[in-house]
């Protein structure tokens, strides 16, 4: 029984390994001009969903509040185009010295000068409690600004160019992202109360698109005759992915959370996150709605616990000689 809820919370993981294990075993279902057509089904209509969904989902302040995040967007695109890309080379050079196929480490850095991933970053956020409005815009803004970036990063690491079809590039980007993004936000004032109501699985629907994805683009990888790649170098190529990406992650969150703002925490409450509520009618001279006392009486923004069975326990925590926490969400 165990086993089982463990497979149910993590079945998008499950989904990934048997989709990479159905492309290996069919990988002509999937591929290019397959039954499953992935030049339309996977390139306009999946991505296009993808955005929809979070359009239909997101609330359009959280939207526009994200817009106005300059410090987060300026940390997410350096962070992405200049210093990824410049680490990435730095760490090819010492491994240009080992008997890994060249093809491969020059792969590894064509990947490293990529903009951020459209659909997947925005899912992975969502998936993790993000925030995914800021990675909505990071990821659409990204992609344009990486049509020019990209091509200027390739020239200068790895010494050769190629032409863009910006024109072509742009207007995709537009009609998967942006108007997607842009009639969800449309439909949802329309059905706010219903959505509110029902709280559709907007994260479950977008994982199975993003597992669509992965299983197509893998079918593409198997059913190319070309490659022919020794099992020692692909092995430590995988590592050395996995490595990355794990030590850009830990990189990223050190700095994320050096912030010492108290708006930009959360703090864990002693007390039920039920008795956890909003305030609504307050006797003159209460603290003002929307605020939160922290352990040393700080007026922060959040929220305030009240109610009989949360004064009941913040009273309790006060005789054992516990500081009161500041509870914010």
């Amino acid at each position: 029984m165990r086993l089982l809820e463990r497979m149910r919370k993590e079945w998008f993981m499950i989904g990934i390994v048997l989709a990479i294990a159905g492309a290996k075993l069919a990988p002509s279902i999937g591929v290019n001009g397959g039954p499953l057509k992935p030049e339309i089904t996977v390139s306009y209509i999946a991505v296009a969903t993808i955005f929809f969904n979070s359009g239909l989902s997101l609330n359009t302040e959280e939207l526009t509040s994200a817009l106005v995040h300059i410090k987060l967007h300026l940390f997410i695109q350096i962070f992405t185009l200049a210093f990824f890309p410049a680490a990435v080379w730095l760490f090819l050079q010492l491994l240009s010295i080992t008997p890994i196929n060249e093809w491969l480490l020059k792969g590894l850095q064509t990947v490293g000068c990529m903009p951020p991933p459209v659909s997947s970053a925005v899912i992975l956020t969502k998936a993790v409690g993000g925030n995914e409005a800021a990675a909505i815009f990071n990821s659409a803004f990204g992609s344009f600004l990486g049509i020019v970036v990209t091509p200027l990063l390739l020239l200068l690491f790895l010494g050769s160019s190629s032409s863009v079809p910006f024109t072509s590039i742009f207007s995709q980007l537009f009609m998967t992202v942006v108007v997607p993004l842009i009639i969800g936000q449309i439909v949802r004032r329309y059905i706010k109360d219903w959505l509110e109501r029902k709280q559709p699985p907007f994260g479950a629907v977008s994982s199975s698109v993003l597992l669509m994805i992965i299983y197509t683009t893998f079918c593409d990888t198997f059913s190319n005759p070309s490659i022919d790649l020794d099992k020692f170098s692909l092995l430590l190529v995988l590592f050395i992915i996995c490595s990355i990406q794990l030590s850009f992650m830990l990189l990223t969150f050190i700095f994320s959370t050096r912030n010492p703002n108290a708006e930009d925490r959360v703090c864990r409450p002693r007390v039920p996150l039920s008795n956890i509520r909003p305030l609504a009618h307050l006797p003159s001279g209460a603290d003002p709605p929307g605020k939160c006392v922290g352990a040393n009486n700080k007026v922060l923004d959040g929220v305030k616990a009240e109610g009989s069975e949360t004064d009941e326990a913040n009273s309790i925590t006060k005789e054992a000689g516990v500081p009161q926490p500041c509870i914010y969400v």
